[in-house]
């Protein structure tokens, strides 16, 4: 977890580099929709999120990003939690604060701010099986790992003080595979693209 603990100190250092800038600061709010692909995790279904971010003008920022996202987990992947007869769920919760690192110009039909990103977090993962069989039990777990993001997007200015956001991460979590409370007992990763709108941020003023 070096990687982690040295990401992390990155991070705060850039917290304090940017409230000392705070006159020359700018805030945004971004709403998202996602869909977790190529990985360890269930594709297909939607998740939701937002986040908070503060940029200095044309320059770094850093997001406070959180998630929800239902069937989380593969079925066959956590097939082993529980007898025949009950049925199996997966859900998680995902937060995480990150470095934002846009490069923004005016181009065709506007401004655009491609942008890199690298942060940590957490992502707290429930199984919840509902019994439907005689002789047999409800099941409820929970976990929750530490978790490395890294990705690309680009922002585009709509207007003003709106844009739209694409963005292209992947994350990686570390799982304690001793945590007899766990449901899944292996470290993971998978890429999740989202698509938003954002309020604010590096792509807004003239």
């Amino acid at each position: 977890m070096r990687l982690a603990q040295t990401l992390s100190a990155w991070v705060m250092g850039a917290l304090v580099v940017m409230m000392a800038s705070e006159a020359q600061a700018q805030w945004s709010a971004t709403a998202y929709v996602d869909n977790n692909v190529i990985g360890d995790v269930q594709g297909g279904r939607l998740g939701a999120g937002a986040s908070a971010g503060f940029y200095l003008r044309g320059g770094l920022g850093l997001e406070l990003d959180g998630e929800l996202h239902g069937h989380y987990f593969r079925d066959s992947s956590v097939a082993g939690l529980a007898p025949d007869g009950v049925d199996m769920n997966t859900r998680a919760g995902l937060a995480s604060l990150n470095v934002v690192i846009p490069v923004c110009f005016r181009g065709v039909a506007g401004r655009w701010c491609p942008y890199g990103v690298l942060g940590v977090g957490l992502i707290r993962a429930s199984f919840d099986g509902t019994a439907h069989a005689p002789g047999t039990e409800d099941v409820h777990r929970v976990q929750t790992d530490p978790a490395l993001h890294a990705g690309v997007g680009v922002i585009h200015a709509l207007t003003s003080w709106l844009g739209f956001r694409v963005d292209a991460r992947y994350i990686r979590a570390f799982v304690d595979d001793k945590a007899e409370t766990a449901g899944y007992f292996a470290d993971y990763g998978y890429c999740r693209l989202s698509v938003g709108l954002i309020f604010g941020g590096p792509a807004s003023g003239p």
